[in-house]
């Protein structure tokens, strides 16, 4: 712990961060230089590797998985993610230098928003103490339960990644991540009064949608929704059936549970007649109404100076979804740019490299004003 200690106070690291998204079709791995003077992140290598189909299949099981069907899992994937960082570490060039710390999101496997009375749950896999032992390399895991622990839901985390790496003097932004799921970060010049929350579906419902018949399993470059015509009636039942989670006031956090297969399965059944692209065209119209709606009512009253939105994730690969987004919110007066490729595919994996170095150098990786938690906490277990 010593020489862990002594190597996060060296004024340039470099770490590595892993997310394995709700979409469960593969992992980012994002090798960054953290820079302490100028404070600045230099993305060296981000790379995605995809799972298998069948590898694709156990996770988007897993709900439904015995214990000892998980515990398989667990350390299946966990071996798949140190195959996949080995190569990548072995393919490092004479000035590229080896990660101090990882930081790993671990996959997704349940996650519940608070209700009332009741808190937050959340159940992510990914073996960091496995991870540790067959790299040799300290990793941070398991990030969100300490801020459910706090109080808080336990998402959104990439927002204080945001603002370390988007906040300007004099001037407010936001950074709008498209993964399985919308969330926004709104960055102001005032970390104090940063402001973040998931908006609804981004990627989740539309892939559920295309998974419906023989149509394929995502909306690739756009191709399905942009051969079909939105559903008014679907997108009604669709705001009806989430209209309490819609309504609800930040902070927010969302799940398959609130916009994924189920959902989308209990539409195809009320609405038997629509062709697949349809259903997907209405899916891509409820994602780009849901996050105008999130920023007409949440975002634009506490932010009047707002006038620029970074957009990253998979989503910024569907021009159908990312003309919708424009148009609704041109409509505010808001300007919509897609952040550099990079940026783009490994974005919160660059941030859980950025959360793992914060913790440990005993940091807070979280933010009240974004998860809901009584106050900042250190984020994460460390496997040395």
């Amino acid at each position: 712990m010593e020489r862990l200690t002594r190597l996060a106070k060296r004024p340039s690291r470099v770490a590595l961060g892993l997310m394995s998204g709700m979409s469960r079709d593969g992992l980012d791995l994002a090798l960054v230089r953290i820079e302490d003077e100028p404070r600045r992140v230099v993305p060296l290598r981000v790379e995605t590797w995809l799972y298998d189909e069948a590898m694709q299949a156990r996770l988007r099981g897993a709900e439904g998985a015995s214990v000892a069907e998980l515990c398989d899992l667990e350390r299946d994937l966990t071996q798949l993610w140190g195959d996949w960082i080995e190569d990548l570490l072995e393919a490092l060039g004479a000035d590229d230098h080896p990660p101090y710390v990882v930081g790993s999101h671990g996959q997704t496997v349940y996650h519940r928003p608070r209700s009332g009375a009741s808190p937050a749950a959340t159940l992510q896999i990914g073996d960091g103490d496995l991870l540790a032992e067959r790299l040799g390399v300290t990793v941070v895991s398991d990030f969100r339960r300490r801020d459910i622990a706090a109080g808080g839901e336990g998402a959104p985390l990439i927002p204080v990644a945001d603002w370390l790496l988007y906040n300007e003097e004099g001037r407010t932004v936001a950074c709008n991540n498209l993964g399985s799921i919308s969330n926004v970060t709104v960055v102001p010049p005032d970390f104090g009064d940063l402001r973040a929350f998931d908006t609804g579906p981004a990627n989740v419902l539309i892939d559920a949608f295309a998974r419906v018949g023989e149509a394929g399993d995502i909306d690739r470059d756009g191709a399905l929704s942009a051969r079909g015509s939105v559903s008014d009636d679907l997108l009604l039942w669709l705001y009806t059936q989430r209209a309490e989670w819609l309504a609800w006031p930040p902070p927010k956090s969302a799940g398959f549970e609130t916009f994924g297969q189920a959902l989308a399965d209990a539409a195809v059944a009320v609405h038997a007649e629509l062709p697949v692209p349809d259903l997907v065209r209405t899916a891509v119209e409820f994602t780009a109404q849901t996050i105008k709606d999130a920023y007409e009512k949440f975002v634009i009253p506490f932010y009047e100076d707002l006038e620029l939105v970074r957009f990253s994730g998979g989503g910024c690969d569907n021009p159908t979804l990312m003309d919708a987004i424009r148009e609704k919110l041109g409509a505010l007066e808001l300007e919509v740019i897609v952040l550099p490729p990079a940026w783009v595919a490994g974005k919160e994996a660059i941030g859980f490299a950025l959360l793992a170095d914060r913790t440990v150098r005993g940091l807070a990786g979280n933010h009240p004003g974004a998860t809901g938690a009584t106050a900042p906490a250190v984020l994460g277990k460390i496997s040395l």
